[in-house]
C-alpha cells in the first residue's frame, strides 16, 4: 500500500464519525488522531479475532486510544467502570473533590459514542 493510499484511508476513517472520537465523542485533529482496531489483533500471548480491515478500525483520540490498550469493547467498557470504583477507593482528593460537587457520579452505563452516534442515525 502507497502513501496516498494510506492517506485516503486514514481520511475515510477519520470522518467515519464526523471528525469525532468514536468513543468519547470529543473533536480530534487529522493530523493527531489514532486508529484503533475495534477488535484487537493481539491480547496478551493469545491472538484474537481482529484483523487490519478497514472495518475494524475506528478513529480514537489519543487518551481513549491508550485506555484501551489491546482490550475488547466489553472489557473496555468494565475497566471504565472500575475506575471509579478505585478513585473512590485510593484516592482522597477525588473523594474530596466529589464531596464539594465538582464530580457527579451518575451510576450510567458507559454507552461509547458511536453507539450514540449509530442509534440516532
Amino acid at each position: 500500500m502507497d502513501r496516498i493510499d494510506n492517506l485516503q484511508i486514514r481520511n475515510r476513517i477519520f470522518h467515519k464519525y464526523n471528525g469525532h472520537c468514536a468513543y468519547c465523542g470529543c473533536e480530534i485533529l487529522r493530523t493527531s488522531f489514532n486508529i484503533d482496531h475495534i477488535k484487537p489483533l493481539r491480547r496478551g500471548d493469545r491472538e484474537n479475532k481482529g484483523e487490519n480491515l478497514i472495518i475494524n478500525y475506528n478513529p480514537s483520540c489519543i487518551s481513549c486510544n491508550s485506555s484501551k490498550g489491546t482490550l475488547s469493547i466489553e472489557s473496555w467498557r468494565k475497566e471504565l467502570l472500575l475506575k471509579i470504583i478505585r478513585q473512590n477507593r485510593d484516592s482522597a482528593q477525588y473523594r474530596l473533590i466529589k464531596r464539594f460537587g465538582l464530580i457527579t457520579e451518575t451510576g450510567q452505563d458507559v454507552i461509547f459514542y458511536y453507539e450514540k452516534h449509530e442509534a440516532n442515525g
